[in-house]
């Protein structure tokens, strides 16, 4: 079983699954609060479906396009837009136009999941046992397939 890293320092940086990760804010600065990361990806890049069942979720949208399914529901949000997503709500996002977010957790702690599997260098799909194990210790469960652009 992989072992949980320490909590990452704010500036911390990543490159994982096709998506750029930067540590903003993390509990240690909250009092366990909260933790918010900032993300950049190209089209067609995103997350396998997911859920976090203890932290609230809010995507703000800088630049770009994101097409997001939340619990069956497909919507999309571009620069200038918010989406939240409650704990325990599935969901995913695909990029549609190159985009810039900034996710905020209530409680954070996943900021420092991207580093933690980056630096073990796993990918998915070859090693999504071992991702699964370490999301779930990051409050992340890993439910299915990431969202596929239309024609990709």
């Amino acid at each position: 079983m992989a072992k949980m890293q320490t909590q990452v320092a704010p500036g911390t940086q990543a490159d994982w699954n096709g998506t750029h990760y930067e540590a903003l804010l993390t509990p240690r600065e909250t009092g366990g609060k909260f933790g918010a990361f900032a993300s950049d990806a190209g089209p067609g890049d995103g997350p396998p479906r997911h859920r976090h069942p203890k932290s609230d979720e809010v995507f703000v949208i800088l630049q770009g396009r994101l097409r997001f399914w939340c619990a069956g529901e497909v919507s999309e949000r571009a620069a200038g837009e918010v989406i939240y997503i409650p704990a325990g709500v599935e969901h995913t996002f695909v990029v549609v136009d190159p985009a810039r977010w900034i996710a905020i957790l209530s409680p954070g702690g996943l900021e420092s999941f991207f580093p933690t599997v980056a630096a073990q260098g796993l990918e998915i799909p070859r090693d999504l046992a071992e991702i699964k194990a370490i999301a779930a210790q990051f409050d992340m469960e890993i439910t299915g397939p990431p969202l596929a652009l239309a024609g990709s």
